[in-house]
């Protein structure tokens, strides 16, 4: 018996340092309450968080616990109850939020709690604010098209002055040369 109860704390230790790891890695994660959802909702919500390089692991809550008390969010640990979930957000927090939002609406009880980004707690309601805003690289092209349309102004301002003084030096030109013209002597 001894032996199972090494293996048994080997094990939950591997588990505590591979979601320490995992959450070290993608410190942005949301936690969720899975209870109710079968297998096949899961899988889905996992290939769709992918598309956003997101994923998501059920954890024990125990394990959970531990993890959070090693990470130092003993706040976050006291608020692990039934089963839990946590969605490891990728580059882009803002479509993680917006797959397991959308997952929420699909699924009535895949529940969001809270999430943990950029080292502070965020409320579920938060979430579901964040996801509701475009995409990192929608907001990249609003930034890139806001600096580029004075830029553009500017250049265009510029080329029509330009445009303006060549039609000036032509008119002057063609005048110069319809002043100067010898008429052409008829027989």
């Amino acid at each position: 018996m001894a032996k199972k109860e090494k293996l048994a704390r080997f094990c939950k230790e591997k588990m505590v340092d591979e979601v320490t790891a995992r959450i070290d890695k993608q410190p942005n994660f949301i936690a969720t309450n899975y209870m109710g959802s079968t297998v096949a909702d899961l899988e889905l919500l996992r290939r769709n968080l992918r598309k956003s390089s997101s994923n998501y692991i059920i954890v024990k809550n125990s394990i959970l616990k531990i993890v959070f008390d090693r990470l130092k969010l003993q706040d976050l640990a006291s608020s692990i109850d039934s089963g839990m979930g946590i969605s490891l957000g990728g580059e882009d927090i803002v479509s993680t939020c917006k797959v397991l939002v959308t997952f929420t609406k699909d699924h009535g009880k895949f529940k969001i709690k809270y999430g943990f980004i950029d080292g502070k707690v965020v409320t579920a309601e938060r979430l579901r604010v964040m996801a509701s805003l475009p995409s990192r690289d929608v907001l990249m092209r609003y930034v890139v098209g806001g600096i580029k349309s004075p830029i553009t102004g500017f250049v265009n301002t510029l080329s029509g002055i330009l445009r303006k003084f060549v039609y000036v030096v032509d008119a002057i030109k063609t005048s110069r040369e319809k002043e100067t013209k010898i008429p052409e002597i008829t027989k």
